[in-house]
């Protein structure tokens, strides 16, 4: 009866080891295959007059950003995730707010035209002319 219980207790204890052993590997190995949830995202800036050469795209609240190039195109140089926010600017348009979403790695934003309000005077000067007439 005691060889029985011997060999009982090393079966259960041959079983949590084993248990504990597993759950010690998977819990360390887990970062190793969890997906990363950053991607690389491009897009292409456009407005009304099409796509817009030198626009700013920066990531908000840091220093990293792209400029696009002369057919609007970027490719952002850090890879970003969810909730990340895109800010696309440019002179004489409204800056625009992308935020990434999801498995989104292509972006399109639009410029708007800044209203553009002119405030002109024009001054005048009275003048009197006076006629001579020279005749001999």
């Amino acid at each position: 009866m005691k060889t029985q219980r011997n060999i009982s207790k090393q079966n259960i204890f041959k079983t949590v080891s084993l248990f504990g052993l597993l759950m010690i590997f998977s819990l360390s190995a887990s970062p190793l295959f969890a997906q990363s949830n950053e991607r690389t995202v491009t897009g292409v800036v456009n407005s009304l007059d099409g796509p817009v050469f030198g626009a700013s795209i920066v990531l908000k609240g840091s220093n990293t950003g792209v400029v696009s190039n002369a057919k609007g195109e970027f490719t952002f140089p850090r890879e970003l995730k969810e909730n990340d926010v895109l800010l696309v600017s440019y002179l004489g348009y409204e800056t625009d707010e992308i935020i990434i979403a999801g498995n989104t790695t292509f972006v399109e934003p639009f410029l708007e035209d800044i209203a553009v309000v002119v405030v002109a005077a024009m001054r005048t000067k009275n003048t009197e002319t006076t006629l001579v007439n020279h005749t001999n």
